[in-house]
């Protein structure tokens, strides 16, 4: 293989181009070859002119990075994933066939999940796990083993597949054991026939017409522990934006339209900083304690948008996840807010280190439980803590595998990002010190190879590969 060509496992996002990146985008224009499922591949399709394109069907995922790997002989290719790759996408398997995994780039994507709940103004502020309800890969005991655990703490839970013509059991199992919840199905998100609705555990338990609704272009979001339900509007004069997680190639394309369109611009210093080539907006920051910050972009945000602007106020990664959007929505009083996804931080640790978490998932805020993140972290999920200090690193991974694979990493996607991709053994070894890092704790079924973490998806138990 020439030393030039290169692998690019791409996530396009949900659907629609305005939650495409730029950085999918130049993966997939740069790349000579493009290789994806052909309903994705027709959602890039004014990114395909010119290149050779290579499709397969469902359940063919093997063949078609075996594709993408044979075609690195004559030039470079873009492996297309929707949504994220980590997330029950190609990375793991991109990797894993890969002849070089140092050697790929996994490009990270707005997850369905973050923009489902962007759309529908839902905020989780502590912790969140994300199951794929399929047993087409996994034992479905693993799978009711998962969503015990994340019942017993009244975490809130978003469904993968979950439900198809051939298996409509398991989600009804699933809304049993999270016990009785508000609940949101998103359907067919950012794509044609787009809906979402809220409804309740129990409605879909008792009424089987409301279920039948449910298909596999579907999400559902178990409400619980730490969620916030605002109410999102699909345009307005004010906009909280999502900007991802550092360089600009991480924003969307909507995000980059609403702030070159905006007359100004609010936010931490360090991400008006990251934008200001990207619009002549005006750019407004506030000191002080959070809730007062939030408070006073509001307020000039709407003086703004009575005034006939356009306003923006910008949160780092996704505004759904972690971050203090969900204070502006509580503010609003009346006003309408768009808010428009962003790439999370926890897509961009994992595409660093390769493919971590490409099974089910867990998220954790800056309230850390050691005896929750071992728990989970022993269930076979990965487990993503936010603003993790180094003296919180010894009680977190005590009770972890000491050969599971961690990853350790500080401003990724930013000036001096530093990435420590070890064994939790290694990581406790190495005492790290400092503040304001991302732990990440890999799926079960993980190892390092090159310096990327490679995990299993359950292909083997499917194929022979």
């Amino acid at each position: 293989m020439p030393s030039e060509n290169k692998l690019s496992i791409v996530g396009i996002g949900p659907g629609s181009p305005r939650l495409r990146t730029t950085a999918a985008t130049q993966a997939i224009r740069s790349a000579d070859f493009v290789v994806g499922y052909r309903p994705y591949l027709d959602l890039i399709g004014d990114l395909l002119p010119g290149k050779q394109v290579f499709s397969s069907s469902m359940g063919r995922e093997v063949d078609r990075v075996a594709t993408a790997v044979d075609l690195l002989e004559k030039g470079s290719v873009a492996l297309v994933s929707s949504g994220d790759p980590n997330v029950y996408g190609m990375a793991g398997l991109g990797l894993e066939l890969a002849e070089k995994p140092s050697a790929v780039e996994i490009v990270p994507g707005v997850t369905s999940f973050t923009a489902a709940s962007c759309l529908a103004g839902l905020a989780f502020r502590e912790c969140v796990a994300v199951i794929s309800l399929s047993d087409l890969l996994t034992p479905w005991q693993q799978i009711e083993g998962r969503l015990r655990l994340a019942a017993e703490t009244a975490m809130p839970v978003a469904l993968y597949n979950p439900r198809s013509l051939r298996r409509d059991w398991q989600l009804l199992r699933a809304l049993e054991i999270c016990g009785s919840r508000d609940v949101l199905v998103a359907k067919n998100i950012s794509r044609e026939a787009e809906k979402i609705f809220y409804t309740s555990s129990q409605k879909l338990i008792e009424e089987e017409s409301l279920r039948e609704r449910i298909d596999m272009t579907s999400l559902v979001i178990i409400l619980g522990r730490g969620t916030f339900r605002g109410y999102a509007a699909a345009q307005a004069a004010i906009n909280l934006v999502g900007i991802g997680p550092g360089n600009p190639s991480n924003l969307t394309q909507e995000a980059a339209c609403i702030l070159q369109a905006s007359q100004r611009i609010y936010g931490a210093q360090r991400y008006l900083q990251l934008i200001g080539e990207i619009t002549p907006a005006q750019k407004v920051t506030h000191s002080g304690p959070c809730p007062e910050r939030m408070a006073a972009r509001l307020k000039d945000a709407k003086q703004t948008a009575a005034g006939g602007g356009l306003a923006s106020i910008l949160t780092g990664g996704d505004p759904s996840i972690f971050s203090s959007g969900w204070r502006i929505q509580e503010r609003t009083e009346g006003a309408p807010v768009h808010i428009s996804p962003g790439v999370s931080a926890f897509s961009s640790v994992a595409a660093r280190a390769g493919a971590p978490l490409v099974n089910d998932f867990a998220l954790l805020s800056s309230t850390h439980d050691p005896a929750r993140l071992s728990a989970l972290a022993g269930a076979g999920f990965a487990v993503v803590a936010y603003n993790v200090n180094g003296l919180e690193i010894a009680s977190l991974l005590e009770e972890v595998d000491p050969m599971r694979p961690v990853v350790l990493a500080q401003d990724v996607s930013r000036d001096g990002e530093n990435t420590m991709i070890l064994t939790a053994e290694d990581l406790l070894a190495a005492k790290p010190a400092g503040f304001r890092y991302t732990l990440l704790v890999a799926s079960a079924n993980s190892h390092i190879e090159e310096g990327r973490i490679i995990t299993k998806r359950g292909y083997e138990n499917k194929y022979s590969y």
